[in-house]
């Protein structure tokens, strides 16, 4: 261990884990562009694929990165260091992560990635009190936006942008060619899709797209209220758009769907309604689309990559970065830090005040979402194809 009083310098190692947004990588930029302006920091070390690259000494110099390559970060989807669940952590391999530490001198951890990504994060930080001196950070990367203690998590922007541009030219699109007869259903992936789904509500700000009908996981679904509500959609508006995750669950909390939502709601509406039906599965894309990032989601990555290295280099420890919206009707953010073990094991839930009477979500929503999507981001070219960025080994 360091000795009492003394400032701790040594290198820095970044790890992506766990769920992948697509502004995991500008928090990465981030961290890289701080941490070479301090005097502390030696090294800057990448892990590949998660704590499989410090375990098995598979480390990225990634203070050797050109600054083009740290740029082209800011919209390269996916995780540049690769990521890896690390599921099962025993004691054994906690013991072979601290020679790996101190192999490397590695004193300053920063873990970029979703809730089991914070609960590694905290696990750590108390394995390795009175074992080695290390800070560690996390990084709110949340597209499901599910993180407790932050306004949001980055990552949650452009997914949302994402959806609601998938709803408005879906919805443009067949509103165009129905005639009161054509029912889009557009299918989230993943679990905890609360969130994702409620951003299809932004559609609707263009008068020409009609609201979509949401149907969130939190509210059980009914075949028989569902049906009246694309009838009365489709009496008002050529076409109806429909937005599910990927389970439904009744109000006795059964599921009707495991997954794959979409077809149990197609065969309901062909055998029920004389409707035609076409269904849009977003997947990976959901994660991957690059093409539409926010750049307010972007920037405010990066800075969350940068006051990771700030706090840390401060002595903080066993934190996660918060980002908190500052009051006042110009929308920014301040950026905190919040204790793991009062985010490990706590979800954060749409607002019961966001919801109307009849179980809809309201203008409260669209208050909250839209500063969140703002701004796009130009990825440079090649071939008239975006230029991802690739680290050097």
């Amino acid at each position: 261990m360091m000795e009492a009083g003394k400032e701790l310098e040594g290198n820095v190692l970044v790890v992506q884990s766990g769920g992948i947004s697509p502004a995991s990588n500008a928090a990465l930029a981030g961290v890289i562009s701080n941490a070479l302006n301090y005097e502390a920091v030696g090294e800057i070390f990448g892990s590949r694929d998660g704590f499989c690259g410090i375990l098995n000494d598979d480390l990225v110099d990634l203070a050797v990165q050109s600054q083009q390559t740290i740029r082209d970060l800011l919209f390269t989807p996916g995780a540049a260091l690769g990521s890896f669940p690390w599921t099962e952590r025993s004691e054994e391999e906690f013991e072979a992560l601290l020679q790996a530490l101190e192999r490397h001198n590695i004193r300053f951890l920063f873990i970029i990635g979703d809730a089991e990504a914070q609960a590694i994060a905290l696990e750590l930080t108390q394995w390795m009190q009175g074992r080695y001196d290390l800070r560690i950070i996390a990084l709110p990367e949340s597209n499901h936006n599910t993180l407790p203690l932050t306004d949001h998590g980055f990552g949650y922007g452009s997914s949302a942008k994402f959806v609601a541009s998938v709803v408005s030219e879906v919805s443009l699109y067949t509103s165009t060619v129905a005639n009161h007869d054509w029912v889009n259903i557009i299918e989230l992936e993943g679990n905890n899709t609360e969130w994702l789904i409620a951003a299809a509500l932004l559609a609707h700000q263009r008068e020409e797209i009609a609201a979509p009908l949401l149907l969130l996981p939190s509210v059980p679904f009914s075949a028989e209220a569902f049906l009246n509500r694309v009838q009365s959609e489709l009496k008002s508006h050529t076409a109806c758009t429909v937005v599910t995750g990927a389970t439904l669950i009744d109000q006795e909390g059964n599921f009707i769907a495991h997954s794959n939502s979409s077809v149990k709601l197609r065969i309901l509406l062909e055998e029920s309604l004389e409707v035609h039906v076409t269904v849009t599965q977003l997947g990976a894309l959901q994660w991957a689309a690059a093409h539409n990032l926010s750049q307010t989601d972007i920037d405010e990555a990066y800075m969350c990559g940068k006051k990771a290295v700030d706090f840390a280099l401060d002595g903080v420890t066993g934190k996660m970065v918060t980002l908190l919206r500052a009051e006042g009707s110009r929308y920014s953010v301040e950026y905190g830090v919040a204790d793991l073990s009062n985010v490990v094991s706590h979800q954060k839930a749409l607002p019961e005040h966001w919801f109307g009477e009849d179980g809809t979500l309201n203008h409260n929503f669209i208050k909250y979402a839209l500063p969140l999507i703002q701004g796009a981001v130009t990825c440079a070219e090649e071939d008239g194809l975006p230029r991802f960025a690739k680290l050097k080994r």
